[in-house]
């Protein structure tokens, strides 16, 4: 900065920033950096606008399915929801309905209760791969001539649309469970908010078991729930899972493995990229995992008579602190509602410990 007088004599203040503007290599130094600006700029633009184009190729772009394995049952299916049924065994008189988690297909409760006598429904996420189908579908699958689903493809209402028709319509069992796991979860308890006479039935029992669940007024673990984190990590997901669909599975299991290691759970986290038809439909399912949270009042509990949470040891994917404040609110409203805290596990409870499970839900249906 420098001071001169003025043509009245007084003294005026110059903001030169240590530049002298008569001389002129100083002044060539401006009008070079004003040259090299708009080219600049213009190239910061074309690599925003190249990286934007690429998300959005692979937001919408149509993946193939890369996983499949049997299932000894029948396929059905409505819109873009599959459902695997298998009939009881022995005159068994129980039902149990899973839904699956984020980016988690129906394989996840195979194995869980591929000896349990029960009638087993397992619920596909909407617009998921069917893991029960090859890679060239067949005929094999029954289409199922139900109400159209008014809610948003990718949310927790369209998938809890869904498992309300199943359950009165498919389920034949006088003594019914409800499995849930993460955003499965969610989808139970909304299910309970748009069927509630089908929930809190007079003629059968209907029970819910919510394993490490997307719960009301909870969060996701980390900073993930704040609002701008959460934003930037909707925005750049698709590229993140793209990422990963094309590393090695050393690189993959590395980056998404948490807790103790089973054969089934790796299995099944190599699988996670490719599990989703679209991407798109996992950037809906994350904002509707966001804005359900906040939006679902504690009363969601009150739809179920036994209502189960069970909570790994530590949780790598929700706030375990946000879920247990969650259940106790819920367990002032109904006293049906139980939490069970397990040991030696994380997020994937049915993988790593699945005898915990199997007897929490023979003690349901006990």
């Amino acid at each position: 900065m420098e001071t001169f007088e003025n043509q009245r004599g007084l003294p005026q203040r110059l903001f030169t920033y240590g530049l002298i503007y008569t001389n002129i290599e100083n002044w060539s130094v401006i009008k070079t950096m004003e040259i090299l600006f708009w080219p600049l700029l213009i190239l910061m633009l074309f690599l925003i606008l190249a990286l934007h184009s690429y998300r959005q190729y692979w937001t919408k772009r149509n993946l193939p399915q890369t996983d499949t394995c049997e299932f000894a049952g029948q396929l059905l299916k409505v819109e873009k929801t599959y459902i695997g049924f298998r009939a009881a065994q022995d005159s068994c008189h129980r039902t149990i309905i899973c839904f699956p988690g984020f980016l988690e297909d129906m394989r996840y409760f195979q194995e869980l209760y591929k000896d349990d006598e029960a009638e087993l429904i397992l619920v596909n996420n909407a617009n998921y791969h069917c893991p029960f189908l090859g890679a060239k579908e067949t005929d094999d699958v029954t289409e199922l001539g139900w109400p159209k689903n008014l809610y948003k493809l990718g949310t927790i209402e369209y998938d809890a649309f869904y498992v309300g028709l199943i359950l009165e319509r498919l389920a034949t069992g006088s003594d019914i469970v409800l499995h849930g796991h993460s955003r499965g979860g969610a989808v139970v308890l909304e299910t309970g908010r748009q069927y509630p006479e089908l929930t809190n039935s007079t003629t059968r029992t209907v029970n819910a078991i919510l394993e490490a669940p997307v719960l009301p007024q909870a969060r996701m673990a980390g900073k993930v729930s704040n609002t701008l984190p959460h934003s930037v990590v909707c925005y750049f997901f698709p590229l993140v899972l793209a990422r990963l669909r094309k590393s090695s599975e050393e690189q993959r299991i590395k980056r998404l493995m948490t807790g103790p290691v089973t054969p089934l759970k790796r299995q099944l986290l190599l699988s996670v990229p490719n599990i989703p038809r679209t991407y798109a439909t996992c950037i809906t399912n994350l904002r509707s995992i966001f804005s359900w949270q906040r939006s679902t009042p504690i009363s969601a509990y009150n739809n179920f008579s036994a209502l189960t949470v069970i909570m790994g040891q530590r949780d790598d994917v929700l706030s375990n602190s946000s879920m247990q404040a969650s259940v106790e609110n819920g367990q002032t409203m109904n006293k049906g509602v139980s939490l069970v805290k397990t040991e030696s596990t994380n997020h994937f409870i049915s993988l790593e410990r699945p005898e915990v499970m199997q007897n929490l839900v023979l003690k349901q249906q006990g």
